[in-house]
């Protein structure tokens, strides 16, 4: 299956969701995330401003500010697909941009570098238990995570989370994955597959 069709089949299934197991299953993922983060010593997390069928961000985003942490969302440039992170206090600092997405105002928040960044949560819509992916067609996290040496998870449904996902060479997989019933440890369980 290649990834344009694996993605729109994904999508198909997920926007089928109804609220009340959407909702549900979002909760589930805060919960597990939360106390992942809780285990470690970080201060910076990077994530995106979720909009349905995505994992559900903003409560996470909430409690993350609670703990005292920072968090930190891209602006995408789709001139050169590049990313650059800004850190952000509340939810005034966003701005709607193409595709009804909400990215930081740069005028209002603070532009950070990627090795600032302890922890990135990597979206995408399809992917498999060693962390390969298949993101929205952008490529922007392709690009920007070929830079990145920090931790990488991504929040997904179970659905989502599918035996293998077609990729290239040059495809850079999570680390972990975290859905409501379970993570997946995928670095070991590439190394287990080498």
């Amino acid at each position: 299956m290649t990834k344009k069709i694996a993605r729109s089949a994904m999508r198909d299934r997920l926007t089928s969701l109804d609220e009340v197991t959407y909702n549900n299953y979002s909760k589930q993922i805060e919960v597990q995330f939360l106390r992942h983060i809780m285990d470690l010593d970080v201060s910076t997390i990077g994530l995106t401003i979720s909009h349905f069928p995505e994992v559900d961000t903003w409560s996470i985003i909430k409690q993350l500010w609670s703990m005292g942490k920072n968090v930190v969302v891209p602006k995408c440039s789709p001139s050169d697909k590049s990313m650059v992170f800004y850190q952000i206090q509340n939810f005034d600092q966003l701005e709607r941009v193409y595709m009804h997405l909400l990215e930081p105002n740069p005028l209002k928040s603070k532009a950070i570098s990627p090795q600032e960044i302890d922890i990135l949560v990597v979206p995408g819509i399809v992917y498999s238990e060693t962390g390969y992916r298949i993101g929205y067609g952008g490529g922007y996290y392709d690009r920007f995570l070929t830079n990145f040496s920090g931790d990488t998870i991504s929040l997904a449904f179970d659905i989502q989370v599918v035996e293998f996902v077609e990729y290239d060479v040059f495809d850079i997989p999570v680390g972990k994955i975290i859905t409501p019933n379970q993570t997946f440890l995928c670095k070991q369980i590439r190394q287990k597959d080498e």
